[in-house]
C-alpha cells in the first residue's frame, strides 16, 4: 500500500496546480475519486495500474493547462480584448508571412532537381490558409470590441 499513499500524494501536488477557486471547489472530491479508482484497479491484478496512474496524472495535468489558460484568457479579455486581438491578428499574419516566405524558399531550392515536395508544400499552404483565416477573425473581433468599448465609453 505505501505505493498507493506515494501516488494519492503526488496526485495531490497536482491538484495544488489548478486555480485556487477551482481547486477549492473540486480538488477535495477529485482526489478522493483518484484514490477510489486507484485502489480498485490495484486491486484488479494485472490490469494496468501503472497505466492507468499514467492516464489520470496526464488528464489532470490537460485538465490544469485548460483552467489555467482559461483564466489567462479571461484576464486578457477584461483587461483590454481589442489589444489581444490586434496582437493575435498580426501574429497570425506574421505567422502566414514566414510560411509563404518558407513555400517560396522550398519551391526554389527544390526547382529543376526533380524532387516531390508537396508533402511539405501542402500542409503548409493549409497552415498558410489557417493563418489568414485566424488574423480575419481577429480583425472582425477587434473592430467589434473596440466598438463595445467605444460605445461603453
Amino acid at each position: 500500500m505505501g505505493g498507493q499513499a506515494r501516488y494519492r500524494r503526488w496526485y495531490r501536488r497536482l491538484l495544488d496546480l489548478y486555480p485556487r477557486p477551482h481547486r477549492e471547489r473540486f480538488a477535495d472530491s477529485m482526489e478522493q475519486t483518484f484514490a477510489d479508482l486507484s485502489r480498485e484497479r490495484a486491486a484488479a491484478k494485472g490490469r494496468g495500474h501503472g497505466a492507468f496512474i499514467l492516464w489520470i496524472f496526464t488528464e489532470t495535468l490537460v485538465g490544469i493547462i485548460r483552467e489555467r489558460a482559461t483564466d489567462l484568457a479571461r484576464l486578457a479579455m477584461a483587461r483590454n480584448a481589442t489589444d489581444v486581438f490586434r496582437i493575435v491578428k498580426y501574429l497570425a499574419l506574421a505567422g502566414g508571412g514566414l510560411l509563404v516566405a518558407g513555400i517560396a524558399t522550398v519551391m526554389l531550392l527544390a526547382r529543376g532537381t526533380g524532387e516531390d515536395i508537396t508533402g511539405v508544400v501542402a500542409p503548409a499552404l493549409l497552415l498558410t490558409v489557417l493563418s489568414v483565416v485566424a488574423a480575419v477573425v481577429a480583425a472582425i473581433l477587434q473592430r467589434a470590441s473596440g466598438r463595445r468599448g467605444h460605445d461603453a465609453g
